[in-house]
């Protein structure tokens, strides 16, 4: 079915600002910091950034295209696979974030907030709803096993397109491959582009071909120190890829050294190892003047010393709900905000198909009188049937309106059945217009019918506060007390 609202391309960031609602702040949706739970920024002592996706944005066609075309050719070279997998293609609209990998069956999942999986492909070819129950049926997921792969981060794209591409290529070819076989190939090659610094390599050489110009990073940095916080890295990367990305990122406008708007920098962190294991070894990179020091390795136990803060009075930016949010938040109790680029697309749609949503919501609380008004004609009608076969001696008058009544029950209950699956009708096709307007196979990020989808359920419970992107913090003031929403219980709405 073709959705009647149109579906936004990704690139399209700003475009409909002028109609998003605006904060009592002042500050529109798309610019907002979301709270789940109160955090006063009064009580932070450190404020802390991931790297990769959080203060350095990559523009997403071009990395995941390099990495994407450097995997297929090492699946060719290193593994022996044939020259025709060169020729697949790269899809950025096909694969999301929050998706699951079935390795032994071939197959990504979207699952709600129970871990029942709700939309399934097979490769790339969508599993009908009768396949994917008949598959996956009531069994909740445990995503633990070794046999599923989570998507977390949008370094996950391009392989999970990759190996959902290899699935169909060998079944479209006759070729039976083991499909968790497919899947570890494709991880190995991806890990070894990036360990070999085949992908690096291509970024250094223009990292403006594949960064996003982030103009006001270098302002919120020294905002965050100007309040008092003590601003420190802490990235997998590597020294010298850090040196590139910050350097093309802070140095371009400015007159001082990227190291000169931390307190701290540790690259080679490993996380989420860094917030596990103790006495990792660690050594010292850069300790020049002009800047933070750079510590490479080491632990959580040992940076915290070094920063001179604990705990929650540490405040953790990053985009990996397990490396960066959940082990910081589990581990040790730093504070977390996540950053999740996709929120201004989603909140784009959710205002342009509001109209929509609305009708879909009256029709569901009109299906759901139907039935209870379908239920009680029901129970009226039984009743009256049972009063006509106990009145068969009883005066004819009285029969023939018992009976009258009966014969208008009858009616009426087929009107509402009639009206019940015009609603069932309507309330589908109104759900599947909603969901494409947000994305064609997969449907809203964060939600999934009327529950939460496994993705905003991660969000919900690891990260205190999110956004699309660090530099809404300055719409704010620095020591804001971000205040969660009331929770309420269903009985309470």
């Amino acid at each position: 079915m073709t959705s009647l609202l149109p579906i936004p391309d990704p690139s399209e960031k700003r475009e409909f600002r002028a109609s998003h609602a605006v904060h009592p702040h002042g500050v529109t949706r798309p610019d907002r910091i979301f709270v789940n739970r109160n955090l006063r920024m009064r009580s932070v002592g450190a404020v802390g950034f991931d790297l990769d996706y959080t203060l350095a944005n990559y523009r997403l066609r071009e990395i995941d295209n390099l990495a994407f075309g450097l995997t297929q050719q090492k699946l060719v070279e290193h593994r022996g696979y044939p020259e025709r997998i060169l020729n697949l293609r790269f899809d950025p609209d096909f694969v999301v974030r929050g998706l699951v990998v079935d390795r032994r069956r071939g197959n990504l999942l979207k699952m709600d907030y129970h871990n029942y999986v709700v939309r399934a492909s097979h490769g790339l070819r969508p599993l009908g709803d009768a396949e994917r129950k008949r598959i996956y049926r009531t069994r909740r997921i445990r995503t633990s096993a070794k046999s599923y792969a989570s998507v977390d981060t949008h370094f996950h794209l391009p392989e999970v397109y990759l190996y959902a591409s290899l699935i169909d290529d060998a079944e479209a070819h006759g070729v039976t491959m083991d499909m968790n076989s497919i899947y570890q190939d494709v991880r190995d090659m991806i890990d070894q582009a990036h360990a070999d610094g085949s992908i690096k390599r291509e970024i250094q050489a223009d990292p403006g071909r594949f960064l996003d110009p982030s103009p006001r990073l270098g302002e919120f940095l020294t905002a965050l120190r100007e309040g008092g916080k003590k601003v420190f890295l802490l990235t997998n990367s590597e020294s010298y890829y850090t040196d590139v990305l910050l350097s093309h990122l802070l140095e371009q406008n400015a007159d001082r050294p990227w190291r000169s708007y931390f307190d701290l920098v540790v690259t080679d962190a490993r996380k989420p190892r860094f917030f596990q294991e103790r006495n990792r070894p660690g050594e010292w990179k850069d300790q020049s003047p002009g800047g933070a020091p750079v510590y490479s390795g080491g632990d959580v136990w040992r940076f915290e010393k070094m920063i001179g803060f604990h705990g929650d009075e540490i405040l953790y930016w990053g985009d990996h709900t397990y490396g960066d949010i959940l082990r910081s938040k589990k581990s040790v109790g730093w504070r977390t905000a996540m950053i999740i680029p996709e929120l201004e697309s989603e909140i784009s749609v959710t205002e342009r198909a509001a109209g929509r949503i609305g009708q879909l919501e009256d029709a569901i609380e009109q299906h759901v009188a139907t039935l209870r008004d379908e239920q009680r004609t029901q129970n009226e009608l039984t009743r009256l049937e049972r009063m006509l076969a106990r009145t068969e001696t009883s005066a004819p008058e009285a029969r023939r309106e018992l009976a009258r009544r009966r014969d208008s029950t009858k009616e009426r209950l087929a009107h509402l059945a009639q009206e019940r699956d015009r609603l069932h009708t309507l309330i589908a096709r109104l759900d599947d217009e909603c969901n494409r307007a947000y994305h064609e196979h997969w449907g809203p990020l964060f939600r999934e019918g009327n529950e939460i989808s496994r993705f905003g359920h991660q969000v919900r419970d690891f990260a205190c506060i999110y956004t699309s992107r660090v530099a809404n913090f300055l719409n704010y003031p620095v020591n804001t007390y971000f205040r969660a929403p009331i929770q309420r219980m269903p009985h309470e709405l």
